[in-house]
């Protein structure tokens, strides 16, 4: 009864559609462009679809279950009515009437049963809505990523409104990690997230760069995982994650997505960095297991420098001298690398306090106890041979693509700390092409995709 209730309202709206698309087909201007013909067609379809989400909506009822509702935690209700609230949706404005239980002094003390039947908040957009706007505010300016929302939908989303989604949207990304890590876990399920798997080879990755906020530049530290084949070769896209707060959240977030890719698991795990302390570090914490290997490409930019410092007016001496020692180090000559390099800086003395970094005393200075902290880091013959990868490129990539299209996209650009951490969240889990499972919506495309019975 009620589907054939619900087919009968639908049927009579859609002659009225029909007949107003007819008429403006038939009216006006003799020969319409196809541009105007296929937003017209988009703006009925929009509405026939929200008309069927209204009837579909309005036939499941308003939840009511009686004097008392009774919530999963054994919270206890009143009944106190009914309450309707219209939502901004993918396809236009949609009531949903539900009935309102109420107690003082719980949390929360109002539910509505429909409206959590059908997974909506408190908030005056739908959740495919709020997905839309999210997306576009993550991929460009605001601006111009809801002007195209804007057209698709119909809707009037302000910049404002999209700026507070995308922070609400990130500060629940954030959320749902840290529920992550404090799952509780039996004995055996904590082994076997850790218990190697041989031929699982991944490799870990980490870089840093800067963001300007409204209290100063802040630090962005990214990791990024993916599989490399025997060559060293990436094999499948990477994921990622970052964070502002390096000293709160670093190790956890780089923990959680070990997990998640299985990099917790691999045998052989490659660590590459540029030599920096802090990724030392993070390795010897979250996988001191791991072959931790400073970035090849860092290690010969060191060279190029000292080249130009030892030959400052005679650049094609210091290319020789360059190309030379970084082919003696591609082939894991390091301690002959470490000799040459103190006996080429002792003539030059020590460097002045507070003398410019590109001073040739201080260029000198630092590149031999840079290696020399990094030499076993720096086995690049044998690397190769194993087929591990010696670049760190992936990690200097999502500073760019990551962070600096989006977040450095002007030099005045500034961000509140809390809008470019959510930033930060979101961009990485998009970029890892995992949105969907993260947030559940893998399950409803599934249910969408369903063929009727």
């Amino acid at each position: 009864m009620v589907a054939e209730r619900v087919r009968a309202q639908i049927m009579a709206k859609v002659g009225g559609l029909v007949e107003g698309i007819l008429g403006w087909w038939m009216g006006g201007e003799k020969d319409k462009p196809f541009y105007a013909v296929e937003h017209k067609g988009a703006e009925v379809g929009r509405e026939f679809a929200r008309q069927v989400v209204e009837a579909l909506v309005e036939a499941s009822g308003p939840g009511f279950c009686g004097a008392r509702h009774v919530d999963a935690q054994g919270v206890e209700r009143a009944f106190k009515g009914y309450a309707e609230k219209t939502y901004q949706t993918l396809l236009g404005p949609v009531s949903v009437r539900s009935a309102l239980y109420y107690r003082k002094g719980t949390e929360p003390e109002t539910v509505y049963p429909a409206r959590r039947r059908f997974g909506l908040g408190d908030g005056d957009y739908s959740p495919g809505l709020e997905e839309a706007v999210v997306l576009a505010g993550v991929d460009d300016v605001y601006r111009k990523g809801l002007k195209l929302v804007n057209r698709l939908t119909g809707a009037r989303v302000s910049v404002h409104k999209a700026e507070t989604t995308v922070a609400s949207w990130g500060a629940q990304a954030k959320a749902r990690v840290a529920a992550d890590l404090k799952r509780p876990q039996t004995p055996q399920a904590r082994v076997a997230a850790t218990r190697p798997v041989p031929g699982r080879r991944m490799c870990t990755t980490t870089d840093g760069t800067s963001v300007r906020t409204t209290a100063g530049w802040r630090d962005a530290k990214l990791v990024g995982i993916y599989t490399f084949d025997e060559k060293g070769q990436k094999k499948d896209l990477v994921a990622y994650a970052a964070t502002l707060h390096y000293g709160e959240n670093y190790g956890d977030l780089a923990w959680w997505l070990m997990e998640r890719t299985g990099a917790s698991r691999a045998e052989p795990l490659v660590w590459l960095g540029d030599g920096a302390p802090w990724i030392r570090n993070q390795q010897q914490f979250l996988a001191p297991h791991a072959v931790s290997i400073v970035d090849f490409y860092h290690a010969a930019d060191r060279l190029w420098k000292a080249g130009r410092a030892l030959h400052p007016q005679a650049e094609r001496e210091a290319k020789r001298w360059s190309q030379r020692w970084i082919r003696n180090l591609y082939k894991g000559k390091v301690q002959a690398l470490i000799k040459e390099l103190h006996s080429r800086a002792a003539p030059f003395g020590p460097p002045p306090p507070q003398c410019a970094e590109d001073d040739p005393r201080k260029v000198l200075a630092d590149a031999p106890r840079y290696f020399v902290n990094n030499a076993d880091r720096m086995a690049y013959a044998k690397y190769r041979a194993l087929g591990y990868p010696i670049g760190s490129g992936v990690a200097e990539s999502a500073c760019r693509h990551l962070v600096g299209v989006r977040m450095k996209r002007t030099a005045s650009m500034e961000w509140a700390e809390e809008s470019a951490e959510a930033m930060l969240q979101l961009r990485c889990l998009s970029a890892s092409e995992y949105w969907d499972e993260f947030w559940g919506l893998d399950k409803l495309w599934q249910i969408i995709h369903a063929r009727a019975a």
